[in-house]
């Protein structure tokens, strides 16, 4: 009965922990969006979260906001794979393989996001083209481990699940828009040839 009641003040604890960073994120983020946040934001999936995440950091060209889509969603991604290592191991086997599993995604996905974020960081205009190519290859691999990840963890009980899904969620989401502000640059640059 002792061990019943841990297990559940300690995933309340997870919860209230996730809730508070979240809030927190929330407070911080209060900068207005300059005209070019906003612009580059309208079309995106997530237009209130790009504009959220992108205006604090007062980017000032198209490559500027791809670059800062991707290290938000990097670190989204770390975030999330961290978050589920503090996660208390389930006592169902077939819980715990989900969790791993997820866990192993979560890396695969940071590690492509970062591939991507390198990419974007040494931009060259003879290489642009490929350049953009293979960041925005990077980046929609990324986003499918998080899908597969959310996808594993389902079937988790409901607080645990909810609570990692929380986290792998908003890393996917900004993924997203990452991998539109990337593709918005790509038809730009094509553009200007």
């Amino acid at each position: 009965m002792r061990g019943f009641h841990f297990h559940h003040l300690l995933l309340l604890l997870l919860l209230l922990l996730l809730v508070s960073s979240t809030s927190a994120k929330t407070a911080t983020a209060t900068a207005a969006p300059s005209p070019l946040v906003r612009s580059a934001c309208a079309q995106a999936r997530f237009p209130a979260l790009c504009i959220r995440t992108l205006a604090p950091r007062s980017p000032t060209s198209a490559s500027d906001l791809a670059r800062v889509a991707v290290s938000a969603s990097l670190s989204a991604t770390r975030g999330a794979a961290s978050f589920l290592r503090q996660v208390p191991a389930p006592p169902a086997p077939g819980d715990l393989a989900a969790i791993r599993e997820c866990g192993h995604l979560l890396l695969d996905a940071a590690e492509r996001l970062a591939r991507a974020a390198d990419q974007l960081s040494r931009l060259r205009p003879s290489a642009l083209p490929s350049q953009l190519g293979d960041a925005q290859t990077w980046t929609s691999a990324a986003m499918t481990d998080q899908d597969m990840c959310a996808l594993e963890i389902s079937g988790l009980a409901e607080r645990t699940r909810d609570a990692v899904l929380a986290r792998v969620t908003e890393a996917s989401q900004l993924t997203s828009n990452a991998l539109y502000l990337i593709a918005r640059l790509a038809a730009a640059s094509g553009r200007n040839r």
